[in-house]
């Protein structure tokens, strides 16, 4: 079985088209077969101009749902590093685990609230870099 991805580009403007009328209360609705609107709940409407704020800064999104338990496997993936390098954040006390016999387990909100931080952690020191490149006009990174 051949599974096929469809990549759908979205620019920065056209998402900020699609966020407008949101911010000043307006709703998303589905429009069924007859011609009746349907307003999507608030969740879902904040999911879906999520996915495409992530779409167009980041060029692709994956949605799926996401068990509270993590295993060590799993939570590595989301994090994007490898699964001793989880183990030994764990054992240093920078995220917090549980066993459940002998396998390490991991709370989805402490993964993602890691990853967060960690990104977080990236953009700062890639700005840092930025203005050090300004201060000392080195051409690393052009805009």
């Amino acid at each position: 079985m051949t599974t096929t991805v469809e990549r759908i580009n979205i620019s920065a403007q056209t998402v900020r088209e699609a966020q407008a009328p949101a911010q000043h209360g307006a709703s998303l609705v589905l429009r069924d077969a007859a011609g009746n609107d349907v307003a999507l709940p608030a969740e879902v409407q904040r999911t879906l101009l999520r996915a495409l704020s992530a779409i167009a800064e980041h060029g692709s999104v994956n949605i799926a749902q996401t068990p509270e338990e993590l295993t060590s496997t799993v939570a590595a993936d989301l994090l994007g590093v490898s699964r001793p390098t989880l183990l030994r954040w764990a054992r240093e006390g920078q995220i917090e685990s549980f066993k459940v016999g002998s396998h390490a387990r991991f709370r989805r909100a402490d993964v993602l609230q890691l990853r967060q931080q960690r990104e977080l952690a990236r953009r700062a020191a890639f700005q840092e870099l930025r203005e050090l490149d300004a201060e000392n006009d080195f051409e690393f990174f052009a805009d």
